[in-house]
């Protein structure tokens, strides 16, 4: 089956060995002199563990050597056509001994210009490390895609992710399924497909370190509403 068809029956698709194992343990140095640089963009150290970093797309290009890989970059021009862009990357890592788990959700924020008075079509105005954030509407997330590029291999004991097929599409509940990666797969998904994540063994020493891109169809939004940033991937 083609995989633009499987992700529109199931919600996911997963794309194997985008990555090698070395050139993932090169964007996992960058990312971490990067996170070094911008204390301020660092995901969980107001509770005093740095577990991700936000606003990536800002200041690092190494996406390019994802979303132009070949069979990633043709995924991107059958679901989203050929004026699709980034809009948001994110950095997740569940290192050892902080073992947490994720219930099951659904993607529903972006990161735009600017807050809206009132947030119609959008809700829920927030602001997550300086930038404007909203809950944005089904029509939207629709059009998007989400990338999840595993630098290092996610399996059983380092908190996998666990994901409910077709959720995307339906509210029906549907048994859940986890999902296995190896280093340099790329875990492809609707933001709307219902997702969580395991908890990890505590005596687990394997980080489960994630590259987190997010894409829409193209650079406009509804209302008076714009992307807090847009760079084209073609």
């Amino acid at each position: 089956m083609e995989r633009s068809e499987s992700l529109q029956r199931d919600g996911f698709v997963i794309i194997r060995t985008v990555l090698t194992r070395e050139a993932c343990d090169s964007l996992a140095i960058e990312i971490a002199a990067v996170m070094d640089a911008r204390p301020s963009d660092a995901i969980g150290a107001g509770q005093g563990r740095v577990v991700g970093g936000r606003n990536l797309l800002s200041v690092w290009d190494g996406w390019r050597q994802i979303v132009q890989r070949p069979a990633v970059s043709q995924l991107v021009a059958n679901v989203l056509g050929r004026h699709a862009g980034v809009v948001r990357i994110l950095y997740f890592d569940k290192p050892p001994g902080k073992g947490w788990s994720l219930s099951l959700h659904r993607d529903r924020t972006i990161a735009v210009a600017k807050h809206c008075d009132p947030p119609t079509p959008f809700s829920k105005p927030t602001k997550k490390a300086g930038v404007p954030h909203v809950e944005a509407s089904d029509e939207v997330l629709r059009q998007m895609l989400t990338l999840r590029l595993h630098l290092d291999p996610m399996h059983n004991d380092n908190g996998p992710l666990m994901v409910v097929p077709g959720s995307h599409a339906s509210h029906d509940p549907a048994d859940t399924q986890t999902i296995r990666c190896g280093a340099g797969d790329l875990f492809v998904m609707r933001p709307l497909l219902s997702h969580g994540s395991k908890a990890a063994d505590p005596n687990t020493t394997d980080h489960r370190r994630v590259v987190h891109l997010e894409l829409a169809a193209n650079k406009h939004l509804p209302a008076n509403y714009q992307w807090h940033q847009f760079e084209a991937v073609g």
